[in-house]
């Protein structure tokens, strides 16, 4: 079933301690709800969020007009870099692949049953098929990911998994890292 959190499609799974979500477009886990403390670790943009697949030439001023533009429009919580970290290559960004890889940018099918959650997504420019099944046990989150290698090639990839926390963990003006 999809719901709407802060504005973008996603999926949630739930038991009496938890509440994860995550969103269609991108994958990302923007939610880990500890339903006893109310608290979210995970960080959402101060800008709005809007699904990948809307980012046009006329959101570069909000988004940035570089190969990031269509993460940083749609990134929120955690997010798979797959099967590049950081930013492409000229040749790469001319291609169309975005920076840390199609997985964040990407379109899931997403299918929630009970206290579990499935998801998958191809990858054109990758030749990859990521699949992740997300499942509860009451204040524990498993989270366990394959991806599928559909080209003829054997060959590296970066697979790596970014997650970025928020308040209160971490705040804007008092956090320092040294």
């Amino acid at each position: 079933m999809t719901v709407i959190y802060r504005g973008r499609r996603a999926a949630t799974v739930e038991n009496a301690d938890l509440r994860v979500t995550v969103l269609v477009e991108g994958g990302h886990i923007a939610e880990v709800l500890d339903k006893p403390s109310g608290v979210n670790p995970l960080w959402a943009p101060h800008w709005p969020s809007i699904e990948p697949s809307r980012f046009t030439g006329s959101h570069h001023d909000l988004y940035g007009s570089g190969s990031d533009g269509p993460l940083l429009a749609g990134i929120m919580g955690h997010n798979l870099c797959l099967d590049i970290f950081g930013g492409p290559s000229d040749e790469e960004a001319a291609a169309g692949l975005t920076a840390h890889g199609e997985a964040s940018i990407a379109e899931y099918e997403l299918d929630q049953a009970g206290t579990a959650l499935t998801m998958s997504a191809t990858l054109p420019l990758a030749q990859l098929r990521i699949s992740r099944a997300i499942t509860l046990h009451d204040g524990l989150v498993r989270v366990r990911e394959t991806v599928q290698n559909l080209s003829g090639c054997d060959r590296p990839i970066g697979w790596t998994q970014h997650v970025t926390l928020g308040p209160p963990f971490l705040q804007h003006g008092v956090t320092t890292f040294r």
